[in-house]
């Protein structure tokens, strides 16, 4: 009977493995005709992080904590995590499979709904554990990017549903993270846990709420709450830039989907957050005589004297002001701080706990390396941007698709095929083909001229240096930039071969603004 019961599993496992094998090739198949590009180089990438990166991880429901579909990270970890699947299903979201994206985040929003210790009207309530496997949940959170996951699925395939669906928990998630990973309400964001998760302490499953083993937090120790007497020691005294950036990515995005729904007071509302929470990096994070960004001893505003890869993030929320971001710019093009042969590392090299292999302490992880360049582009830093794509796209060819490398050397580091590695996929789409993250720019290449991309409801063509042809399987508000050195003498729109009249442009030097619709063809094209 024993040896029949084991015949029987090892059957399943088989069986079970043939089933995901036969999805991920139907998967990759329908891929191909919606996810390409005209260089079969990039195909081949692209189709390497869909199906290591993607498709394989995406697993069937295992209620009551994953009642849908969801996402695994990869590595032999079971369960869905918060910020690793904001990457993977931004990647995702070509795939046209609404039903399938709504399902991974009303994961989240049932732990919100369900979780029988952090109930409506509790100070838990509103908690997102990282990650979703047990029940009840764990009892700590992780970096804080669900609404900024929610938008860059949204503008891409303009399921409204999911908008109207998110919003509540959005606000939820953003209220708890905003009370009770600020204790001393001043905007910046710190760090805890309400328990310990496996083998780890209380304080090192505060820790995993962030980058792991950041150094900023080598010296961090667990308090009360300052001012509520009730529970226990569960209140990091760190307050991280990283942290307090990712929030504020988060409430951007809850601005821009609060005003798709019309609901205008809720974006006003997050408008004056952004501004006191970008205030209070400025006023307390900024090291004005290092140019430099550092996290804070929450009790006494002492700045943490390690120079680390968050710096770099205030660009992804736009927190650095014009001046700071250009001494940014400058900063990582340093070859002996951040300018290695693979960037950007964790931390900076000429610190003392810099550590080449060090699990985020030095390491290159190729997520962190797309959010630089993200936040690079948002500040006008195309070029650096482009070269750290070349860079990583070099070092995959080489390598292949990792969690994170030895930046110096290249060597590959940790677990293969991560999922939120894909992340690279959307570094090509920015950086090669001018597709911006917000889906409604077009910032046309130098020497676009051959160039084409089809990503899932947007396709965008370069038959010319000057000119782009852009079909949408959505309604879209489409800004066009052309290079700055283009010389222009006039900027025309053509839909379907028939000249748009100028009424419903909106035409500056190098830019044109409007309005595509579902099935037509524009040709956009600047003449000297």
């Amino acid at each position: 009977m024993k040896r029949a019961i084991i015949t029987l599993i090892c059957f399943l496992l088989l069986l079970s493995n043939l089933i995901a094998q036969k999805n991920i090739m139907s998967e990759m198949t329908k891929m191909r005709g919606l996810v390409y590009t005209e260089n079969p180089q990039l195909n081949n990438i692209a189709e390497k992080i869909f199906s290591q990166c993607i498709f394989s991880k995406l697993l069937e429901p295992l209620p009551p904590a994953l009642p849908n579909k969801w996402f695994s990270p990869g590595g032999g970890y079971v369960g869905q995590w918060v910020w690793d699947t904001q990457f993977v299903v931004a990647a995702y979201a070509p795939m046209d499979e609404d039903q399938v994206i709504r399902g991974v985040f009303d994961n989240y929003w049932q732990t919100i709904k369900n979780n029988p210790e952090a109930p409506k009207g509790s100070y838990r309530y509103g908690m997102v554990p990282n990650y979703l496997k047990d029940w009840p949940p764990f009892g700590y959170s992780q970096i804080p990017i669900l609404a900024w996951g929610v938008e860059q699925v949204y503008r891409q395939t303009g399921d409204r549903k999911l908008l109207e669906e998110s919003l509540p928990y959005l606000i939820a998630f953003d209220n708890w993270y905003s009370t009770e990973r600020d204790t001393d309400n001043d905007g910046l964001i710190e760090y805890g846990a309400y328990k310990p998760v496996g083998k780890a302490g209380m304080l090192q499953t505060a820790r995993y709420e962030t980058f792991d083993y950041f150094p900023s937090m080598d010296s961090m120790k667990l308090t009360k709450h300052p001012t509520r007497a009730e529970g226990g020691e569960w209140y990091g005294n760190v307050e991280g830039v990283e942290q307090t950036c990712f929030l504020l990515m988060s409430e951007r995005s809850l601005v821009n989907i609060a005003n798709e729904l019309g609901e205008k007071e809720i974006a006003k509302r997050y408008e004056k957050i952004i501004s006191s929470r970008i205030a209070a990096i400025q006023n307390k994070m900024w090291n004005s005589k290092k140019k430099f960004f550092y996290s804070l001893d929450r009790d006494t505003d002492h700045p943490i004297d390690v120079r680390s890869i968050q710096g770099f993030l205030t660009m992804c929320c736009d927190a650095a002001t014009k001046e700071q971001a250009k001494m940014l710019a400058e900063e990582l093009k340093d070859t002996n701080r951040w300018w290695c042969a693979y960037p950007v590392p964790t931390v900076s090299m000429d610190d003392p706990k810099f550590d080449m292999k060090g699990f985020w302490r030095g390491d290159m992880w190729p997520v962190t390396t797309y959010l630089v360049a993200y936040g690079l582009n948002r500040y006008g830093y195309y070029n650096e941007a482009r070269i750290l794509t070349d860079k990583i796209v070099d070092l995959f060819i080489r390598n292949g698709i990792n969690e994170r490398y030895n930046g110096v050397t290249g060597q590959p580091l940790g677990v293969v095929g991560l999922g939120m590695s894909c992340s690279i996929w959307s570094m090509i789409v920015e950086n090669y083909y001018g597709v911006t993250n917000d889906f409604k720019t077009i910032r046309i290449p130098q020497n676009a001229k051959g160039l084409h991309l089809k990503l899932g409801k947007l396709e965008v063509r370069y038959p010319e240096n000057n000119e782009v042809e852009i079909s949408s399987g959505v309604e879209r508000k489409l800004k066009v930039v052309f290079p700055s050195t283009t010389t222009i003498g006039q900027l025309t729109v053509s839909c379907d071969g028939v000249k748009l009249p100028k009424v419903s442009l909106n035409v500056t030097a190098t830019t044109v603004e409007f309005v595509t619709k579902p099935g037509k063809k524009y040709l956009v094209q600047a003449t000297s």
